[in-house]
């Protein structure tokens, strides 16, 4: 059948039929393109989506991340129990107390005044007592109400001396130099702010609660600034001693001031721990808190502010493992520098128990040297587990301080413990507001 066999009428509606035709194909592809569209933008927020997620997971998943700070994965408590926990004891211990094991009770302190309770008659029948069979004794802990604030005047006499002239006012103990409030709404004041880590304002309705003062929250502002400047002698005392100590913990952690960037610094020491914030993360900063002539070790991490200040250092482990554990999980080729590592770490701590001779501790020092460089002179393809040779490389000089001193550790874990309570403070109060908020954190 060809086009002559159709007439001009039936011709002109096969026409009509296939421009009909068309026309639904066209809207078809358009509905698609349109679904098309619509699924790409789906595809494109979910995209956004992941690399937001990816961004904040890699927060608590990096090698930098201490173990307390890692998420589970889950939002289940870390304390629920389930029948298929992977995380149960190899260790064939059980929770709880042992057998044999004495156990602790809370001391109650002896009772400051007794009260004779007794009763006169049944409470169901009615039967009058004659006298108690025995007595139940009770012991309750109270605090007492809160007490309202004491107002004290002190009348300063005022004298000028008839020899030289000078004028001279009367000092009280409980009497501050400046201000209206005393020593103990000062203390409070502070202890409120950095050991309970409450705003101001809360400072302040606390005060109100407990004992009727009415202040605002400048004035509780106010009160922890005078604690800070009250403090600032015993600051400089603990500075001196901790320059002087032979083995110091320094770390450092991010802070916000006026929304630029700033730090924590803290310096830890067997008996004090100190918080310095300043603007600069270099060496510095160090240099003027321990003194540019600090003949101590340093324990850190591998920040290069530390070996730029001192190359008397120990380069912290927990940094090292958990980046060669990270890098290995992605990475197989760094699986044996993983495993190298924490063998030699675990290794050298159960060694060190046996409480070596200094000549014992050199020939392992250098044992242990040994074994580094070889480590980090293996030849590797992968970029990632280059760099984390050229970090061993790079501080090879600084692992195995501890294996020589017995008094230095191998880890920074107090100093990252000493920066906690600040973290927590700077999570709530978000950012400094200026240069007198810097001396109060």
């Amino acid at each position: 059948m060809n086009a002559d066999d159709f007439t001009k009428e039936e011709l002109f509606s096969r026409l009509l039929q296939l421009e009909q035709r068309v026309e639904e194909l066209e809207q078809e592809n358009k509905r698609k393109d349109k679904k098309i569209d619509q699924l790409q933008e789906q595809l494109d927020q979910k995209d956004e989506r992941i690399e937001e997620l990816e961004t904040r997971l890699r927060k608590y998943e990096n090698p930098h991340t201490p173990p307390s700070k890692r998420r589970s994965g889950t939002d289940e408590s870390p304390t629920s129990q389930d029948d298929e926990d992977e995380n149960v004891r190899t260790d064939g211990g059980t929770p709880g107390r042992k057998d044999g094991h004495d156990p602790e009770w809370r001391v109650t302190a002896g009772p400051d005044k007794e009260i004779k309770v007794t009763r006169d008659c049944c409470p169901e029948c009615g039967e009058h007592f004659d006298e108690s069979v025995g007595v139940s004794p009770r012991l309750v802990e109270e605090v007492p109400d809160p007490q309202p604030p004491e107002v004290t005047q002190y009348n300063r006499h005022c004298y000028q001396c008839d020899s030289c002239g000078t004028e001279t006012v009367a000092k009280h103990p409980d009497c501050p130099d400046e201000g209206q409030f005393g020593v103990n709404v000062i203390s409070q004041a502070a202890l409120s702010r950095y050991d309970h880590r409450l705003p101001y304002r809360k400072i302040a309705d606390r005060f109100e609660q407990l004992h009727g003062l009415e202040l605002s929250g400048a004035s509780a502002w106010h009160a922890t600034e005078r604690a800070a400047r009250a403090g600032r002698c015993e600051y400089e005392q603990i500075r001196r001693q901790i320059q002087q100590a032979e083995i110091v913990h320094v770390d450092e952690t991010g802070i916000k001031r006026e929304g630029e960037q700033a730090w924590i610094w803290t310096f830890r020491t067997g008996e004090h721990t100190l918080y310095a914030v300043r603007e600069s993360r270099g060496s510095d900063v160090p240099a003027e808190v321990l003194g540019e002539d600090f003949a101590g070790t340093v324990i850190c991490d591998g920040w290069t502010a530390y070996p730029a200040f001192t190359s008397n250092l120990q380069r912290c482990w927990a940094h090292l493992l958990r980046e060669a554990e990270d890098i290995a999980s992605d990475h197989e080729e760094a699986e044996p520098v993983h495993r190298y590592l924490k063998q030699m770490f675990v290794g050298l701590q159960s060694w060190l128990e046996t409480d070596p001779s200094p000549r014992e501790r050199a020939q392992m020092h250098r044992s242990c040297q040994n074994g580094l460089r070889s480590l980090v002179e293996r030849s590797v393809t992968d970029e990632a587990v280059a760099t984390l040779l050229g970090k061993i490389e790079g501080g090879i000089d600084h692992w195995l301080t501890f294996v020589g001193e017995p008094a230095v550790s191998q880890t920074n874990n107090a100093a990252e413990n000493a920066l906690r309570e600040p973290v927590v403070l700077r999570k709530i109060i978000g950012t400094l507001r200026n240069d007198r908020g810097m001396l109060l954190c």
